[in-house]
């Protein structure tokens, strides 16, 4: 620090120039002019609002102020504040206390202790005065004493030395030395302030067992007889652990340890101290303050609460109603879950009105639903007076309504829209099959997918307008059931034979195909011929209705299910119409309709793939021609005619001798191939008309002779023939024929 005081204070200024103050020509205040207490009913009030700090001005960032709470309990006393400037706070939970610190003037230290708050955390407080000590922050004061305490951390220090040490520091001229305890108050808080085993101003040295202050102005002071089992002296106080003094190994010097478990209390340890970890002295304890010589300063300042039993009513949650739904007057219970304080509630809103604003049931009226905000200050026993700003909401009563008519049959996707009224923003709850569906504000209509399962469904709605909610009795929902069609062989050349097959998702009461052709089929599982007389491919649109055993009705129309090619027509004749195995060349001629390609089968195992072929046969027969003909769908057709090749008539020889030397020439035959035995007859007639020879078979001719056996004579006779050929075509030829000898 740095002091511009007085001439009295040069010497200080000597001694504490680099504490990191510095001070005007004027000596150092720090003053607060209020010590009265000030009531803590439960929320924070102000420790020192009217603190007074002049003549300072700190110039480190590490220097500052300090507030410390005695007697402090921690996880119960808690001081907070209002942020000033750039100071660092750092509120100590161990020891209670709080630094501010950083560069700044006695005003900005004055308006940042101002806003020190005291607020008391505990569930269960502990009333009584809690005093607090404000000073610079390398030191701590307690009113009680008027003396300010120091820890000085210097590790294995001995007491001897502790107590030079201590003899040789002042503070703002006061002097220095180990520190006393005479009660339990300034015990309580000397213990807190320390941050390791140290050294305090006791010893027995001059003569074992009796105890006393051996420093500052409390030396000379007796305060304990003995060892352990000793006893105060004149009723001083002293704080020994168990089993202290002991005077083990030649201990005469008394320190405070600082180890779990034993931390505040006393123990007796030689000048050295001891190398067991938890007594080897980590510095000594230094007071300040009550010697003759020492100057008069105001370094610090108290400030005093009086914590009182007195905590914040609270609403009972249970009674109390912050929402009314329907209407514009409503009554107001105003009921606490501890305590009766006396009440005040008024309005913040304009157009609001309160009858009986200081009783326990007000009547509230507001203009237009809404939120509005009420101020309800309560007074309790204590006079400790607190203040609540609620929220209370008056809002319309939706109803939750929407249009369904639960006789209908609806299909996949159901469109529900809310029919009722909101004044308000309001959210919608859309549930299925009571599980919530969907959720949104404003969502006034949704549309439900109900699927093809065999369910039961309900659908419902809840509306929550601000807080006021309706909810409505779950509603049936009829769903159409689900077709599944299913067919095979769908595309194909006419005629196209189709197999159908359907299920539903709901046991149907009957089924009806459309096959859009003008048929239609009352099965479940039909079959269908489908038939394109047309050139082009045609597609067919099945439709299939489902009504099942709740009369709801489904109907699924499958566009172009079935495609069906066109066939080509195969035809032709052929020229001449009668083919002579004498002239037996065809000509072919195609008529056929909507082809593309063409295969001829002559039926003599011979093929043509031209459009109008022309065939010679070899041989007489009936033969099976086929064209065969392909359009650009590979779709056929086919067509057999017959060609019958025959003969035009037989040419029997005009003369014969049965004496002729080559035997064909021996009888008269009349045959020919494709001439069959059955309805043959050759008949020979005389020139008196007489029936002189008959055969049934081409096989056997005459050969001159007569029924007797004998010759014919010489000369022309008559023959009559009547045939049939292999085609089944009857003949019947006649002519003459010269019998030589």
């Amino acid at each position: 620090m740095k002091f511009i005081k007085p001439v009295f204070l040069i010497v200080l200024f000597c001694c504490m120039g680099s504490t990191g103050f510095v001070l005007a020509q004027e000596p150092p205040v720090i003053d607060n002019p209020n010590t009265e207490p000030v009531q803590y009913c439960d929320d924070p009030v102000a420790v020192a609002e009217a603190i007074s700090i002049q003549n300072i001005q700190v110039d480190e960032e590490s220097e500052g102020m300090k507030i410390s709470i005695s007697p402090y309990t921690r996880g119960e006393d808690l001081l907070e504040w209002d942020e000033v400037g750039t100071f660092d706070y750092n509120w100590n939970d161990g020891s209670g206390y709080l630094e501010i610190s950083g560069i700044g003037t006695d005003a900005e230290y004055e308006e940042a202790v101002s806003k020190v708050y005291y607020h008391n955390v505990s569930g269960s407080k502990n009333p009584g005065i809690r005093s607090f000590s404000i000073t610079l922050r390398d030191a701590d004061y307690l009113p009680a004493t008027g003396h300010f305490y120091r820890f000085v951390a210097d590790e294995s220090i001995s007491w001897t030395s502790a107590r030079s040490r201590a003899a040789s520091m002042d503070y703002y001229g006061l002097q220095g030395y180990l520190a006393t305890i005479r009660s339990k108050e300034e015990q309580d808080f000397i213990y807190t302030k320390t941050e390791g085993t140290g050294w305090i101003g006791a010893s027995d040295r001059s003569q074992e067992g009796t105890w006393k202050w051996v420093e500052g102005p409390d030396e000379g002071v007796v305060f304990w007889s003995g060892t352990s089992s000793g006893t105060p002296v004149d009723d001083e106080y002293s704080h020994w652990g168990t089993g202290e003094p002991n005077n083990l190994n030649d201990e005469d010097y008394a320190h405070i340890l600082y180890s779990a478990g034993t931390r505040g209390y006393w123990n007796d340890l030689p000048n050295t101290g001891s190398g067991t970890p938890g007594y080897i002295p980590q510095g000594f304890l230094i007071e300040f303050g009550g010697m003759p010589n020492d100057p008069e300063v105001k370094l610090s300042a108290v400030a005093y609460v009086d914590v009182t039993a007195s905590e914040h009513p609270e609403l009972d949650k249970n009674k109390v109603k912050m929402l009314f739904c329907g209407g514009m007057t409503h009554p107001f219970e105003i009921a606490f879950t501890n305590g009766n304080p006396s009440v005040v509630l008024e309005e913040l809103d304009a157009g609001v009105s309160i009858e009986d604003h200081t009783s326990y049931n007000p009547v509230i009226s507001v203009p237009e639903y809404g939120t509005y905000s009420f101020l309800l200050t309560m007074t309790d026993e204590a006079s400790c007076q607190y203040t609540d700003t609620l929220q209370i909401g008056i809002h319309n009563q939706p109803q939750a309504t929407f249009d369904l008519d639960e006789d209908e049959c609806y299909g996949y996707n159901l469109q529900l829209a809310y029919i009722g009224t909101t004044l308000e923003e309001a959210e919608f709850t859309w549930y299925y099959n009571s599980e919530e569906f969907a959720t949104g504000i404003g969502m006034e209509s949704v549309t439900i997918p109900l699927g093809f399962e065999h369910i039961d469904r309900t659908v419902g709605l809840k509306i929550n307008e601000q807080g006021c909610t309706d909810v409505s009795a779950p509603r049936n929902v009829m769903a159409k059931p689900d077709i599944v069609v299913s067919a095979e062989n769908t595309e194909g050349c006419s005629p196209l034979q189709v197999d159908f097959s359907a299920t539903s998702s709901n046991p149907a009461a009957s089924y009806l195909w459309d096959f859009d052709d003008g048929n239609t089929s009352p099965e479940q599982h039909p079959a269908h011929q489908f038939i394109n007389s047309e050139d082009n491919l045609r597609p067919f649109d099945v439709s299939l209705t489902v009504v099942d055993e709740n009369n709801c009705e489904n109907t699924a129309i499958y566009d172009s299910l079935v495609a069906v090619y066109p066939v080509p027509v195969s035809d032709f004749y052929f020229e001449p119409s009668e083919v002579l195995i004498t002239d037996p060349e065809v000509h072919f001629i195609n008529t056929s309709h909507a082809a593309l390609s063409y295969l001829w089968d002559f039926g003599d195992s011979t093929f043509s793939d031209i459009t109008n072929p022309v065939h010679r046969y070899d041989a007489m027969n009936i033969y099976s021609v086929s064209l065969i003909t392909d359009n650009d769908f590979e779709c056929r057709d086919t067509i057999v005619k017959p060609v019958v090749v025959t003969f035009d008539r037989l040419f029997p020889p005009n003369a014969f001798s049965p004496n002729a030397t080559l035997e064909e020439d021996r009888e008269f035959r009349v045959y020919g191939e494709g001439v069959v035995d059955e309805g043959y007859q050759l008949l020979i007639f005389n020139r008196w008309g007489e029936i002189i020879f008959e055969s049934n078979s081409q096989n056997t001719g005459w050969d001159g002779s007569m029924k007797n056996n004998e010759f014919a004579p010489a000369g022309v006779y008559t023959w009559v023939l009547q045939y049939t050929d292999f085609a089944g075509e009857q003949h019947k030829q006649q002519g003459t024929v010269t019998l030589l000898f």
